[in-house]
């Protein structure tokens, strides 16, 4: 019971966090390679989030999916630990639209200021 908890805090998150880089690709606002990436560490940590556990009572010979020796704490631990893995990469996500934005308006300035001195 407490490990369908965890999933059901958890998937959430992950589902919100793979919608969102596939519609940052769709609006051509991430490259391929980006997406592929981030694809692949979300893939990677709801993989984890819904082996790790029965792999674990399996090798050490409990069943499946006991989930006795799972503690609140565990769960709301891992669960932000899940999530601020999501916040930091949103804002890791908005920090670098911010500096392309921020150097295309550089260039654009550039632009029109090296075309003022040379009418002048």
């Amino acid at each position: 019971m407490r490990y369908a908890l965890l999933l059901l805090l958890t998937a959430p998150i992950v589902l919100m966090a793979l919608m969102n880089i596939f519609t940052q690709y769709k609006m051509k606002r991430i490259s391929k390679q980006r997406f592929v990436q981030q694809f692949i560490l979300w893939t990677l940590i709801s993989t984890l989030m819904f082996a790790s556990f029965p792999v674990y009572n399996l090798v050490s010979g409990n069943p499946l999916l006991d989930s006795s020796s799972l503690s609140l704490f565990d769960i709301v631990q891992t669960t932000a630990i899940v999530y601020i893995v999501y916040i930091i990469n949103n804002f890791r996500r908005k920090i670098e639209q911010n500096e392309r934005t921020i150097r295309n308006l550089h260039q654009e300035v550039s632009i029109i200021l090296s075309s003022r001195n040379g009418k002048g």
